[in-house]
């Protein structure tokens, strides 16, 4: 929304809380999507990096994993 606050979620998340969020959940898949998005948003607001080195990355590792994309979710 314009004029809306930059937000920063997830805040948090670790390379060691990542890892209890995934036992707790059953799901690996959502805590370290959650992580990655949280690195992506603090990479964006805080330090300014360009959005296209998080995405054009995360499309080479999901191309190099064979990990499926419906559009909404990784399958």
């Amino acid at each position: 929304m314009p004029g809306m606050m930059d937000t920063v979620l997830n805040l948090g998340l670790n390379d060691e809380t990542v890892k209890g969020l995934a036992k707790q959940t059953g799901n690996e898949w959502f805590a370290y999507d959650a992580y990655r998005r949280f690195l992506q948003m603090f990479g964006k607001i805080l330090l300014s990096t360009d959005e296209k080195l998080f995405s054009s990355t995360w499309k080479e590792m999901k191309k190099k994993y064979g990990v499926k994309d419906d559009g909404t979710k990784c399958i």
